[in-house]
């Protein structure tokens, strides 16, 4: 690929958004997302969750454990409580849990 194909994939077209634009940016909404969320809770489990997705009222959270997620699931009130005052998580009423598949292959 040729860095003039580089750039014109960077590049915004008719007040339009590339796809590659477009995932960068879902990726640092995510990354910022995370940092929000990870901020309201304590200890490890701060490291067992990620933000995926914030689609109005709901919050898509991907867990690394089935143990995290069960967590998560009895602290929902208390963390959405510490949510709602962030921009971001201001109309959250609901967290979505799911639960990262560990990868067998070696």
């Amino acid at each position: 690929m040729t860095t003039e194909r580089v750039k014109d994939l960077l590049q915004q077209h008719d007040k339009q958004y590339s796809t590659l634009q477009k995932l960068l940016q879902r990726s640092d909404n995510q990354r910022a997302w995370t940092a929000e969320f990870r901020a309201v809770l304590e200890g490890p489990m701060r490291y067992e969750v990620e933000v995926t997705d914030i689609r109005g009222p709901n919050v898509y959270l991907l867990c690394r454990s089935a143990a995290a997620a069960t967590r998560l699931r009895f602290m929902a009130d208390d963390v959405i409580s510490k949510l709602q005052p962030l921009a971001s998580f201001a109309e959250t009423k609901e967290l979505k849990l799911r639960i990262a598949r560990l990868s067998t292959e070696t």
